[in-house]
């Protein structure tokens, strides 16, 4: 018991002087002006669509949705990929603001201030959960409305492709063998790749350097210089150097629809590291339910778009669209998983 109580503070320790180290401020931009929206009927969570909203006068401008990291990650991609998806239903532009800075803290922050109208949002992921639980920062998810959540998105642990590691036990062996020379690449700090690999480390028993990165496409790109031993992040972000043979995946944290031959973490002998990777978006606390009922009405004609659907299927992604309560409730229980994992 006092061995695990220790080892998770150590996990503390090291996750928050990442953090500490990498904590960068970051710059916003102006919040469209707000635009008053009529009233209409307000519809139920779930995984159904909300009811019809179309006598809303929303939207009339230009929506930015915020996210926290550069331009090529994971999330930035879903957005982007989303929006094209989404424009012809929105009659509007989809303006991605990419607000990387402070392990989250500059985006959410901005986010959460904005005047809720719906005119600015917030793409998010686990990072939403995982961040203010280790660094401490006051903006969390619960400062906003749930809007939509789209899939998870599975995290996997890979190398060069001629790298010596051909397993995650070839990887730990060598962890263990070389305390603290083994190198792994991660996103920013405070996302879910960053306590995967630091569980991994505790549960497994051995030592390895995180190496934090803004965005998923910078760590591979330090993982295909040889600047490091390996990554975890998100298969969308190295998903054309896997497939041109320059990456290859060693392991991942879920199985992946498109790709049961790759070991997961349970099938290396690590059931006990278990967590998804969602994806959403989130509306400002105070946001007129009506609009939000209106943003996931044309979401999810967005989510059922064919080219949508084949994006979350060549990345193996799991479709799972949520709204409302539903939505709330998978974010709370991620929050209830990874405290208990950190405390």
């Amino acid at each position: 018991m006092e061995e695990r109580i220790m080892s998770k503070k150590i996990l503390m320790v090291v996750l928050s002087l990442v953090m500490v180290m990498t904590l960068v401020v970051g710059c916003g931009s102006n919040t469209p002006a707000p635009t008053t929206a009529a009233p209409t009927t307000q519809a139920g969570g779930g995984e159904t669509t909300p009811e019809a909203t179309t006598s809303l006068a929303y939207p009339e401008d230009n929506i930015e949705v915020v996210y926290h990291s550069k331009a090529g990650s994971g999330g930035d991609i879903f957005l982007r990929t989303m929006g094209k998806a989404l424009e012809p239903a929105l009659g509007v532009s989809w303006v991605v603001n990419n607000m990387p800075g402070a392990s989250g803290a500059t985006a959410f922050e901005y986010a959460a201030s904005a005047e809720p109208d719906g005119y600015t949002l917030l793409g998010v992921s686990s990072t939403i959960i995982t961040a203010p639980l280790i660094s401490g920062m006051t903006t969390t998810y619960k400062d906003f409305e749930p809007v939509c959540m789209m899939f998870t998105d599975p995290m996997v642990v890979f190398v060069q492709e001629e790298s010596p590691f051909q397993t995650l036990a070839d990887l730990i062996e060598f962890g263990k063998a070389n305390p603290g020379t083994l190198k792994i690449a991660g996103g920013t700090p405070g996302e879910l790749g960053f306590v995967v690999g630091a569980e991994l480390m505790r549960v497994a028993g051995f030592e390895m350097a995180l190496v934090p990165f803004e965005g998923g496409g910078d760590a591979a790109v330090s993982v295909l210089g040889g600047h490091v031993d390996g990554g975890i992040g998100e298969y969308a972000e190295i998903a054309s150097s896997v497939e041109a043979g320059k990456l290859r995946i060693i392991a991942s944290l879920n199985a992946m629809p498109e790709a049961p031959e790759i070991p997961t973490f349970a099938s290396e002998g690590y059931p006990e590291i278990q967590i998804e990777k969602f994806r959403g978006v989130l509306a400002p606390k105070g946001t007129p339910q009506e609009v939000i009922d209106k943003l996931a009405e044309m979401m999810k004609t967005a989510f059922d778009d064919p080219d949508f659907q084949q994006y979350i299927k060549a990345n193996n992604m799991i479709p799972n669209y949520k709204v409302g309560a539903e939505f709330t409730a998978i974010m709370d229980a991620q929050h209830e998983q990874v405290k208990s994992t950190l405390e």
